[in-house]
C-alpha cells in the first residue's frame, strides 16, 4: 500500500503512520515544512519498521504551486491512502488582538488543508480509487468564545470535505472527515484537562478510514458530547464557560 501523509510531523499523523506500517510492508511519503524534522522521523520509522519504505518531502504547505507539483509527482504511481493533518491550535487572545496572526492561522487550519484535500481528491478521482482522510476537529461543531477562530477554520474545512464527499459519491474514492477531541500532543502541552492518548486516537482514525466512514470522531465518545453541545439553546449556551 502506498501512503501519503501531509504534515507528517504532527503527533496524530505520526501515530497513524505507525498504525499503518505495523500491519505490513507499505511505502510511505512524509510531507511537511521542516526537512530536519521530517528526516528525523523518517530515520526513526525506518529503524523500527524495516519492512516498510519511507521517504520525505519538505515543502511550503500554503503554496498552490507546490501542492500542484506534489499531486503531479504522485500521478507517476498510484496512491492508496492519503492523510491531510496540518493544523495549529490557535491562541484566541492573540487572534483577537492581532489580525495578521489570525489570518495566518485561518490559512493554515482551513485554506491550506482544503487545498490539499482538493488536490488529493482530484488525484484519486483521476486514478479511479483511493482513501482520503482530512483532520478537522470537534471545535468545528459549534463556535465557542474561547476558541472560535480555530473552530471556524475547522468548520470551513468540514463544509469543504462534505462537498468533496458529495461530488465523489458513487465512485471508488472514500473521503473521511476526522474530528479528534483534545489529545495529548505537543500542541496541547500547555493545556489542562483530560486528554486522549494519541495512539488511541490514531487507532480510531485508521480504523474509521479503512471502513470508509464519512465522519470519524476520535475518541468516538466525542460524537455524543458534541451532539449535546450543539443541542444546547443559545440562551443557556451564552452563559456557559466551555
Amino acid at each position: 500500500m502506498r501512503i501519503v501523509v501531509v504534515s507528517a510531523t504532527s503527533a496524530i499523523a505520526r501515530g497513524c503512520v505507525e498504525q499503518w506500517v505495523a500491519t505490513g510492508a507499505h511505502e510511505v511519503l512524509l510531507v511537511g515544512r521542516s526537512s530536519e524534522r521530517l528526516n528525523a522521523i523518517e530515520s526513526d520509522l525506518a529503524i523500527r519498521f524495516p519492512n516498510s519504505k519511507f521517504s520525505s518531502l519538505a515543502m511550503h504547505l500554503d503554496s498552490t504551486d507546490e501542492i500542484a507539483r506534489l499531486t503531479s509527482l504522485l500521478e507517476k504511481k498510484p496512491v492508496d491512502v492519503a492523510l491531510v493533518a496540518q493544523g495549529s491550535l490557535t491562541d484566541q487572545k492573540m487572534a483577537t488582538a492581532d489580525l495578521n496572526y489570525l489570518k495566518g492561522q485561518l490559512e493554515l487550519n482551513a485554506v491550506s488543508a482544503a487545498l490539499f484535500a482538493e488536490g488529493l481528491a482530484n488525484l484519486f478521482e483521476k486514478q479511479g480509487f483511493g482513501t482520503l482522510g482530512v483532520i478537522g476537529s470537534v471545535a468545528g461543531d459549534r463556535g465557542r468564545a474561547y476558541n472560535y477562530s480555530y473552530g471556524a477554520a475547522k468548520a470551513l474545512l468540514e463544509t469543504y470535505v462534505q462537498g468533496l464527499q458529495q461530488r465523489l459519491a458513487g465512485t471508488k474514492v472514500s473521503i473521511s472527515l476526522i474530528k479528534p477531541g483534545p489529545t495529548a500532543t505537543p500542541m496541547t502541552a500547555t493545556h489542562t484537562g483530560k486528554m486522549a492518548d494519541v495512539n488511541d486516537v490514531a487507532k480510531v482514525i485508521v480504523a474509521g478510514m479503512a471502513k470508509g466512514k464519512r465522519v470519524v470522531y476520535a475518541p468516538v465518545l466525542w460524537r455524543l458530547i458534541m451532539l449535546v453541545v450543539r443541542s444546547i439553546p443559545f440562551f443557556i449556551f451564552k452563559r456557559l464557560g466551555f
